[in-house]
């Protein structure tokens, strides 16, 4: 695996934790519909991205 896919990961799974940390933050304490539906279509983005990442086989050259 490349060094810019490995970054690539890991970006995505930082997106996604700081997603999943904005989703529970309006959850628990004001319950802001539309900051919490941001943050899930976010994370379902980044999450998508990763799958199709994690799944992508390595081509050689």
């Amino acid at each position: 695996m490349s060094g810019e896919a490995k970054f690539e990961i890991g970006f995505h799974i930082f997106i996604l934790l700081v997603s999943v940390g904005i989703v529970f933050s309006y959850a628990m304490s004001d319950f802001q519909v539309f900051y919490m539906t941001l943050g899930v279509i976010i994370g379902a983005i980044s999450l998508i991205r990763l799958v199709k990442l994690l799944k992508k086989p390595e081509t050689k050259k």
